[in-house]
């Protein structure tokens, strides 16, 4: 099958999202499958109206700032983002812990909305940053309230990309801890993505489908098991199911 114009450029794009410190000419033409020239004439392209941009000592081109216009429009429109403000600012003032507002996108866990934590604990998580849902507390959230058929669809065979020293790697392991998930209405996530980072979410809901997670995310030593189960699941629990309460979808 011939890509199109259009087919290219879009793969170019999701290239350069992939490595925020950017790619030569050289590498994207490698990377692609397509002569330096064809690429050149692309980046050229977007160059022009700053969706890429290169570096002039390194050479590498990244996305521009285009996008970073356009994501702030989309985070503007988005009403989950709207109805959870005001919860996300509550739930950090009474847990002192980062807060994370999720959605699931082209297969991956991504951040529409975060409060850092107070206490300096330094994540790589911004908004926009997407990754792999099954390390995560509010992936795991997210992936329980999939369909068989889309979850089977994202993750069709094992083994799974291991993040931390406690990473759900196998197919087996993952559908019962999302049949926990399910059951007890919260995900933890344990040193799964970070060292000496804990995290615990709950799902959001609208029209019977989970449509976003809540998490909250500190170190081991502010979040202990004991503080998950005697304060913070039910405080990110019951944020949540009000937020739930305001969507009208």
């Amino acid at each position: 099958m011939t890509l199109t114009s259009l087919e290219k450029s879009i793969r170019i794009v999701e290239l350069l999202s992939e490595q925020p410190r950017g790619l030569r000419l050289s590498e994207l033409s490698s990377l692609v499958g397509l002569p330096q020239s064809s690429v050149h004439h692309i980046l050229a392209t977007l160059a022009l109206y700053d969706y890429v941009a290169q570096d002039p000592d390194t050479k590498k081109y990244s996305l521009g700032f285009r996008f970073l216009e356009i994501s702030r429009r989309v985070l503007n429109n988005t009403d989950i983002r709207d109805v959870a403000r005001e919860h996300i600012e509550n739930l950090h003032k009474t847990c002192q812990e980062a807060v994370h507002l999720a959605v699931f996108r082209n297969k991956k866990i991504v951040y529409i909305d975060l409060i850092s934590n107070p206490s300096g604990l330094s994540l790589a998580t911004y908004v926009g940053f997407a990754t792999e849902a099954h390390a995560a507390a509010g992936g795991k959230v997210l992936l329980a309230g999939l369909p068989e058929k889309e979850f089977k669809d994202i993750y069709p065979n094992g083994p799974l990309r291991s993040y931390g020293k406690n990473t759900i790697t196998d197919l087996y392991s993952l559908t019962m801890e999302l049949e926990k998930v399910r059951k007890q209405g919260y995900a933890i996530d344990d040193e799964e993505y970070y060292a000496g980072v804990r995290c615990v979410a709950a799902p959001i809901k609208a029209g019977g489908k989970t449509v976003a997670s809540l998490s909250i995310t500190g170190s081991i030593f502010t979040i202990t098991t004991e503080r998950i189960e005697q304060e913070l699941k039910g405080l990110v629990m019951a944020t949540a199911q009000n937020i739930s309460a305001q969507l009208k979808w």
